[in-house]
């Protein structure tokens, strides 16, 4: 919009048109702690369905409430990544740092043909080499980055590939996020001291 919009809109607004709502979709989570557990909510408001894979947590109840008071509560089981990673529409990653790839050139082969990956987790849980590859062929539609295997120089295929949009790294850069951290560090502190 801001090079082509006074002069293209037709053009972009056809060339934008084409994008996947997120009601009926299946959303897999690998890591379904705190940080998964708060995107699940999201999902399921937005009518998706939700599974998860977790080593740790084999099931977790998420309770979405609502501005009126009124919530729902449903029951996540963990399953096999196989299994998230063949269902699901759209993948999005919450675990620590790892020693390897959880999604490398071989679990790519198990996902469904045009899903959407989002990683704001950690670098290096996803092959970035296979990724670009998947992203070239198809079988993945899109991702979304905002962490790197070699941060703080991501790899230049990473930053100008066309279906990734990229994020440096401010997963948690909201004032709100800042304040919780800088609560929960001086309560930790508190208690150490205690």
């Amino acid at each position: 919009m801001p090079l082509e919009g006074d002069s293209n809109f037709d053009g972009l607004k056809k060339a934008y048109a084409n994008g996947v709502e997120l009601r009926g979709k299946t959303l897999g989570i690998v890591g379904i702690g705190r940080i998964g557990q708060a995107t699940a909510k999201m999902a399921l408001g937005l009518g998706m369905k939700v599974i998860a894979a977790d080593s740790f947590i084999p099931q977790v109840d998420v309770k979405v409430e609502f501005f009126d008071g009124q919530s729902i509560t449903t029951t996540i089981v963990s399953q096999s990544l196989e299994s998230l990673f063949k269902e699901s529409d759209f993948i999005t990653l919450h675990v620590p740092a790892q020693d390897g790839y959880i999604i490398g050139e071989k679990e790519f082969e198990l996902l469904k043909d045009g899903v959407g990956i989002v990683n704001c987790a950690r670098g290096g849980v996803i092959d970035e080499v296979a990724l670009v590859k998947a992203l070239d062929s198809g079988k993945v539609a899109f991702a979304g980055l905002d962490v790197f295997e070699s941060e703080p120089k991501p790899e230049m295929t990473i930053l100008m590939h066309p279906k990734i949009s990229l994020t440096p790294h401010i997963g948690a850069a909201t004032g709100e996020a800042q304040d919780r951290i800088g609560t929960e560090l001086a309560s930790q502190i508190i208690t150490l001291l205690s």
